[in-house]
């Protein structure tokens, strides 16, 4: 049984290590980020630690969305013995006031792991969508339509129109900054945009892990949808990602998304596993 006077507060950059042994240590964790970007996620002030005295009970970490007032939950954890329920529900209320102080109104997780969905939906988070995995064998690629879009590959000036672009293909939830395109490029990933009329209105971001090709991200904005632009972005990214060597295609998406789903369904993905919820709950003032 915890201790009456649990305090939540943000951690400190010298909280670190201190943390990072918690998470390693404990069972009932939920970690979506790797342990080097813990002091980055710490600055940005986003971080928490539910402690008494110099014992952690619990770790809740949120990076926020650039483009909106949402917070994605990366990290959660608390420590064995501690009633999932209580310690979830106030590590949330304990960070509640910092994160409307930085302007997060909402929060998202994209739930892969069975403990916290009890104490979740016990704190009001709700089922806002679903995703699914689709894989597909390396082989029998079809050749990558001429038309209608002109594909290249990415350069450092374009990624403020890949932005718009992404902006109005997403609903906020889902799409990404400058900033976060910028991230994506600096992993590794390869990233090639589609061209009409001097302009972008589509890109797709592949990488290599493992001997896995993942599509990373899919978009064509809404004016350009439906006249094949998808599927040229996505044999493209898939006829590279064979050339180096991999030996299937994975990417994840929104199940309630049908024209995204037959398009991949029409070039041979075929769903694996179970449905991801995405969870969401609104923190804001009623």
């Amino acid at each position: 049984m915890p201790p009456t006077q649990i305090i939540v507060r943000p951690a400190e950059v010298k909280d670190a290590q201190e943390i990072e042994h918690f998470f390693r240590h404990v069972r009932r964790r939920y970690i979506t980020f790797g342990m080097e970007d813990l002091p980055q996620l710490i600055r940005e002030g986003l971080v928490f630690v539910a402690k008494t005295g110099g014992l952690i009970w619990g770790v809740l970490a949120v990076s926020p969305k650039d483009a909106g007032e949402w917070g994605h939950i990366r990290g959660v954890s608390i420590i064995d013995g501690w009633q999932a329920r209580a310690g979830v529900g106030l590590l949330l209320y304990g960070a509640r006031s910092h994160l409307r102080n930085r302007g997060v109104r909402a929060l998202y997780i994209i739930l892969t792991e069975e403990w916290l969905h009890g104490p979740l939906h016990a704190h009001g988070f709700v089922q806002a969508s679903r995703l699914g995995t689709y894989l597909r064998h390396a082989h029998s690629i079809p050749p990558i339509p001429r038309d209608p879009a002109a594909l290249r590959l990415v350069r450092p000036d374009d990624i403020p129109q890949v932005a718009q672009v992404d902006r109005a293909a997403f609903a906020p939830l889902w799409s990404y900054s400058a900033r976060e395109l910028t991230y994506l490029l600096a992993l590794g990933c390869r990233m090639v945009v589609a061209e009409m009329d001097g302009r972008i209105v589509g890109y797709a971001c592949g990488e290599v892990i493992g001997d896995i090709g993942h599509i990373a991200r899919l978009a064509v904005h809404p004016d350009r949808q439906g006249q094949g632009i998808g599927r040229q972005l996505l044999l493209d990214t898939m006829t590279y990602l064979h050339s180096v060597g991999v030996t299937r295609f994975s990417l994840n998406t929104e199940i309630d998304n049908p024209q995204a789903t037959r398009l991949y369904e029409s070039l041979n993905f075929r769903r694996f596993g179970r449905l991801i919820p995405v969870l969401v709950k609104d923190i804001g003032e009623k």
